[in-house]
């Protein structure tokens, strides 16, 4: 075909010279052919040259004409194929084809032709065998002569003809001489009368024959175990030819079948590609190697033979020559040299021969410039154009040949460009280039690159023997126009192309190793960079293990979206290198990781019994795979014929140990097999051993165990024990042999009773007498004798009964909230001694407790031991500590003597009521609103109050994620039991806290229940209204109301001032009360007050209120205002001067006997006075006379008017209006308008505060909560200064001054 491939190519060139070329074969046949007889053959011919070859043949070295034999042979036209029809014997021989031209010969290899046949077997009598169950047997066979040799097979002969073939297993083969070999004969082996035959077959004639009838007739009626024999094996001397597949076998006979196995006695492992066949037996090269050379050994065990049964054989490897630098045509110029090498290697070394155009080198006719420079080589220099010629080596040895047929051809023509440089060529800096430039021409043509017209020498520039230019290492500056120029003497011609580079491509994200347990799933990521001219190119793609990922990995799936790769459900087979491929088909960057998958390890081989004898026997294994995850120990079961179904744990060994000592029991087959764990799991067991290990009979070591009597049966004694398993008894005729007398009784016999079924672990005895004392002992016996223990005798007892004892005197002592002490009486000189009213073994006391008037459902019972009795009693004085009792309930008991399988009559029932404890969780908890800075709560009270519930307690921390703050309890706790909802506040915003309840009783707190809640984000705070109480003289009390269900602003405080103070002084946060006290204020002042909601954030202020506390205010004191006082001294001054004056005028007008004038006459007509009030007292009746008398109307008739206090505004005439509005059913209204007319102008306000509009009917009734009760404010009280202490005296005075001056 290569030749075909170059003529072509030189036919398509446009040659400037003619061309020549010595023909060459190139079909042909194989060495041997075969033919029927009357069935056509061929034997192909075929070569090419120019000009075309001619054909000849020869037949056995003689020249051979194939027209010469009638129409049964023909030559086909322009080949020398031969085409023989009909052919017949006379046609076998030697034959070789010849291709020849004006430049050469060429030669075929030596065909020989063959016909083939098939001989019938030797008529031979039908053979019968006859061997026993067990045994081995062969039957014979000799092929007949056959031409090839002929496949030979053994078949079951059916009665009516036809047959069916034989499969071979382990226990029946066949050995490489054609024997049928039966390791062990079974009754299936009789084919149920049918005859074994040999059946030989050759497939190109098409045939089959078949031998002489052999029969098996097996003797005996049971398989007879035999130890392992040698039968048969391949030659002790062996050789195989290299390449050829080789066998070699051993067969052993035995029962039960032998396993056998392979080993090299040098300690070399088999090779990978030999396989053993035939269940074992044979050992199958597929292609031989001289490494393969050497001993091989195979051993075999069965059951009856510990010891390996083996046999050596020794392996040579010979060969056929082979080429080892097969020989090629040669086309070069005139004047070049010709070199030609036949290297060839064999086993025994080859003889090389040439051959000059199909003759011998020896005999043919050359130029004294063709060489033999070695035995393997020859050369001609200074060629000519007439020196054309096929030239052919041979090389020989005696298994085969092999032949080398190629030519010299010399050739003169001027330069050909073939494949010229690529128009445009694209490739990836760092990687290689090569432009092509391939030519033709004779000489060869030199060849000359350029780029941009420059030549190019050296460096990452190499031009190749082929012509064509290799880049190493490109780099971007390499792009550009290259032209490639070939020349020789006959002329020259060149070619161009251009040549781009892109940016390299890279992998930007690397795939990391990974580490799976078997069945998950495993994630590779990875991605990539390339040129911007070639982003529309790039792929991820994966490999395994240098292997193309593809779409029928089903488990493995890539996601175009990330370029991930996952491998699903992973197994250990997934394990190895993943390699990420990014590439646009310039270049390629690649990056691998490791995944490796951690499995159960695989289960142990080989398990075998290494030694088995005087009851121990060595296992051995070799560990299977540890899947990644290294075996930290392996556990060796076994099972027995008594339980084959059964494995049982016999020891654990060691990872790093591979065989284990187990100790065994008489009388058993053992087999056994192995598990390997690792941190991922258990392996699949072994296979079980094939060998049995058998141990021999002995006594057995232990009687029975676990003797004893079971008391529940009134007269009768009934014995117990644990019946000894089948692997315990050590022997057959195993039974058991039971002796039990009364105790103390000398006229009481020793009863014996053999029982003989091994499985039975219990008697029955009949008897008259109650809890009575029996000396019982039971051996074990098998064949051999009784076991090698002495026997136990034991202390049982008959049956027992109800006790007729009853404890007395039961009371509860030391009564606690859930334990208490109860005492009773009992006679403890009835315990332990014959004929005991217990009426069996005194086992202690049984207590029953429940709820008073609850006995069926709230029943408990405490057992009370024989060691607790003697541990707490005093005498006959039995105490008991009963707990986990409920807390404050009352409770009933009573106390009952116990034996071993009765409870006696109970004693009299005793009252008592536990103290109070701790309660039980409240019954729910939960949220009725929750705000941006608080809670409102509602829970249920206890289930279990366990005493009277006096409060609550309530907690709170902070949640975040897993973490808790600090727990902060509620201040003050809630001391209402009735309550059962409450407001926590002082929270913060948007923050999630765990709120805990307590129950709580005299005894303290109770089981908490907490809940988690999450305050909402902060919203604006409303504020509450409020109102003002108790004034006093330094403090105040505010008061205000807290909407429940509002969103935000529970945290409530208040501000304050005195009127006109430009800074506001502010009281502390309060979250649970809902007014506070403000103190510390000065008497008699007027200060500014608002009530104050935030939420931490933000904050919204109430409307402002103005109250005047009571008491003299600092300015009214001497020390706080001497002018004041000074006025009051002149002002009594003025008043003793007119006084004295008005008595002087008075005096001298009766003196004067006359009425004057007033002064004021004309001014003030009315205004007289008839009558003054004087000290409480109407004057107006007196003895004195009425006078009349102008009121003054400036203050110099007087002098100055006080400062600082003025009685105006609290006349007597209003009183009643002001001070006694809560008689009247308005009196809201009323008091308000009073106060707005009479209130001195300091107590007013700019806004008319107290004029209604803030509090009226409407409005107020209009409230969203009707149920509000508001506290009273300081405008609904009788607020009366003037009956004050401290004002009393001064209002009283200032009455008294003003009546003074009538």
């Amino acid at each position: 075909m290569r030749r075909v491939v170059l003529l072509a190519c030189m036919l398509c060139c446009t040659g400037i010279l003619a061309v020549t070329r010595p023909p060459g074969v190139y079909i042909q046949p194989r060495y041997d052919v075969f033919f029927k007889a009357g069935e056509t053959v061929e034997m192909p011919c075929v070569a090419e040259g120019i000009p075309n070859p001619r054909y000849t043949w020869q037949k056995n070295g003689i020249d051979f004409n194939p027209s010469g034999n009638d129409d049964r042979m023909v030559q086909l036209a322009n080949v020398g194929t031969i085409v023989i029809n009909r052919p017949e014997d006379k046609d076998e021989g030697i034959f070789q084809c010849f291709a020849e031209n004006d430049y050469g010969t060429s030669a075929t290899i030596n065909i020989n032709l063959r016909e083939a046949k098939l001989k019938e077997f030797d008529v031979e009598a039908d053979v019968t065998f006859s061997p026993y169950l067990g045994e081995s047997q062969t039957l014979n066979c000799v092929a007949p002569e056959s031409i090839p040799p002929p496949e030979v097979y053994w078949v079951i002969k059916e009665q009516y003809g036809g047959f069916t073939p034989i499969n071979f297993d382990a226990r029946v083969t066949m050995d490489h001489e054609s024997r049928l070999r039966i390791t062990n004969v079974k009754a299936i082996d009789s084919q149920d009368g049918k005859a074994y035959a040999c059946m030989a077959m050759n497939g190109i004639v098409r045939k089959n024959t078949q031998g002489a009838r052999q029969f098996i007739t097996p003797r005996g009626s049971s398989e007879v175990q035999r130890p392992v024999t040698y039968m048969w094996a391949s030659p002790t001397d062996h050789f195989g030819l290299r390449g050829d597949e080789f066998r070699i076998k051993c067969i052993f006979a035995g029962n039960p079948t032998p396993d056998v196995h392979w080993v090299r006695p040098d300690g070399k492992p088999l090779p990978d590609y030999a396989k053993q066949s035939s269940f074992g037996q044979e050992l199958v090269f597929s292609s031989l190697e001289f490494s393969d050379g050497g001993d091989y050994e195979c051993w075999a065990t069965n059951d009856l033979s510990p010891q390996r049964v083996q046999r050596t054989m020794s392996v040579r490897v010979e060969s056929r020559p082979y080429w080892i630098d097969e020989p090629k045509d040669v086309e070069l110029g005139i004047g070049g040299t010709a070199r030609y090498k036949c290297k060839a290697n064999g086993m025994p070394r080859p003889d090389v021969k040439w051959f000059i155009n199909a003759v011998r080198l020896e005999d043919a006719i050359i130029d004294n410039r063709f060489k033999k420079i070695a035995f393997d080589e020859v050369m001609m220099v200074n060629v000519t154009k007439e020196d054309a010629m096929v030239i052919q080596c041979n090389v020989t040895n005696k298994h085969g040949y092999i032949w080398g047929d190629f030519y010299l051809n010399v050739l003169s023509e001027a330069p050909t460009i073939m494949v010229p440089p690529a128009d445009q060529m694209v490739v990836a800096e760092s990687q290689s280039a090569n432009l092509t430039c391939r030519t033709t021409g004779k000489p060869d043509p030199q060849i000359t690159w350029f780029k941009e017209g420059r030549q190019i020498t050296g460096g990452r520039y190499r031009t190749l023997l082929n012509g064509d230019l290799h880049i190493e290492m490109v780099v971007l500056a390499d792009a550009g126009n290259f032209l490639c120029a070939a020349e020789n003497i006959y002329g020259s011609q060149n070619a161009s192309g251009i040549l781009m580079v892109r940016r390299k491509t890279q992998i930007e994200q690397r795939p990391l190793d990974l580490e799976v347990n078997a069945q998950l799933d495993a994630k590779f990521t990875c991605s990539g960079t390339t040129d911007p001219e070639e982003v529309q190119n790039l792929k991820i793609k994966w490999m395994k293990d240098n292997k193309d990922i593809t779409a029928n990995d089903q488990r493995m799936t890539t996601n175009n979206q990330d370029n991930s790769l996952t491998i699903s459900g992973t197994i250990v087979r997934d394990s190895g290198t993943y390699t990420c491929i990014a590439t646009n088909g310039l270049d390629q960057s690649t990056a691998s990781a490791m995944l490796t998958v951690k499995d159960r390890p695989d289960a142990p081989v080989n398990t075998r019994i290494e030694s088995c004898e005087q009851g121990n026997a060595t296992i051995r294994w070799t560990p299977g795979s540890y899947n990644n995850a290294p075996v930290q120990y392996f556990i060796v079961q076994y099972n027995t014929t008594f339980n084959p179904d059964q494995w049982i744990y016999a020891m654990k060994v060691e990872s790093q140990k591979t065989s284990a000592n187990i100790t065994l029991s008489p009388y058993s087959n053992y087999t056994f097999r192995v598990l390997a764990y690792n941190k991922i799991g258990e392996s699949d067991p072994s296979f079980p051993t094939v060998k049995i290990c058998r141990t021999n009979p002995a006594r057995p070591f232990t009687h029975p165990q676990n003797l004893r009597t079971i008391g529940d049966r009134k007269g009768e004694l009934h014995i117990e024990w644990t019946a000894m398993p089948q692997i315990q008894q050590n022997d057959k005729g195993f039974h058991y042999i039971l002796q039990f007398k009364r105790q103390g009784d000398p006229d009481s016999l020793m009863v014996t009773n053999p029982i003989d079924d091994w499985t039975r672990y219990n008697f029955t005895y009949a008897t008259s007498d109650v809890y009575r004392p029996y000396e019982i002992t039971l051996k074990a016996k098998n064949s051999i004798g009784e076991a090698l223990q002495d026997a136990v005798t034991i202390t049982g007892y008959s049956g027992e009964e109800i006790p007729g004892i009853v404890p007395t005197g039961l009371q509860a002592t030391q009564i606690k909230d859930t334990t208490a002490i109860l005492s009773w009486n009992f006679d403890m000189g009835v315990v332990d001694v014959e004929a005991t009213s217990i009426n069996g073994e005194f086992r202690g006391f049984k207590v029953q407790m429940w709820r008073r008037n609850l006995r069926e459902t709230t029943m408990r019972e405490w057992d009370i031991t024989r060691e607790e009795v003697e541990a707490n009693r005093i005498g006959n004085q039995i105490f008991a500590t009963v707990d986990y009792l409920l807390p404050y309930t009352y409770l009933e008991a009573r106390v009952a003597v116990m034996n071993n399988y009765y409870v006696g009559r109970p004693s009299d029932i005793v009252q008592f009521r536990t103290d109070e404890g701790v309660p039980g969780p409240v019954e729910f908890f939960k949220f009725r609103n929750i705000g941006d800075n608080h809670f409102n709560l509602e829970w249920g009270s206890p289930m279990d109050e366990n005493g009277e519930i006096i409060g609550y307690d309530m907690g709170y921390q902070t949640v975040s994620g897993l973490d808790l703050g600090k727990m902060q309890d509620r201040e003050p706790q809630i001391s209402n039991r009735f309550q059962t909802s409450e407001i926590l506040s002082g929270l913060l915003p948007n923050t999630k806290y765990r709120v805990y309840i307590w129950a709580r009783t005299s005894k303290g707190r109770g089981d908490g229940y907490f809940i988690e809640l999450t305050t909402s984000r902060a919203g604006n705070p409303e504020a509450p209204r409020y109102t003002i109480a108790n004034i006093g003289e330094t403090n105040i009390n505010v008061t205000w109301w807290v909407n429940p269900y509002a969103r935000s602003g529970t945290v409530i405080f208040v501000e304050y001032r005195k009127e006109g103070a430009p800074e506001w002084q502010k009281s502390t946060d309060e979250v649970v009360n809902t007014w506070k006290n403000i103190t510390d204020l000065e008497s008699g002042t007027t200060y500014d007050i608002r009530v104050v909601a935030t939420n931490g954030k933000q904050r919204t202020e109430s409307y402002i209120e103005q109250v005047t506390t009571l008491g003299v205010a600092a300015a009214s004191a001497l020390v706080g205002n001497i002018g004041w006082f000074i006025g009051m001294l002149v002002a009594l001054v003025l008043l003793i001067i007119l006084v004295v004056l008005a008595y002087v005028v008075i005096k001298r007008g009766y003196e004067m006997g006359g009425t004057g004038t007033s002064r004021t006459e004309g001014r003030y007509p009315e205004a007289t006075y008839t009558g003054i009030r004087v000290s409480g007292k109407d004057t107006s009746d007196s003895e004195h006379e009425p006078y009349t008398s102008r009121i003054p109307d400036r203050s110099s008739d007087f002098g100055s008017e006080p400062r600082g206090y003025n009685n105006d505004y609290y006349d007597d005439r209003d009183n009643n209006s002001y001070y006694d509005y809560d008689r009247d059913a308005d009196s809201m209204r009323k008091s308000q308008t009073s106060l707005n007319d009479k209130h001195p102008p300091s107590y007013h306000s700019e806004k008319d505060r107290y004029s209604g509009q803030y509090y009226d009917d409407d409005d107020y009734a209009r409230d969203a909560y009707e149920d509000y009760d508001r506290k009273p404010s300081h405008r609904d009280e009788k607020y009366d200064r003037d009956d004050h202490p401290g004002n009393s005296q001064g209002g009283d005075g200032g009455a008294r001054a003003s009546s003074s001056f009538v």
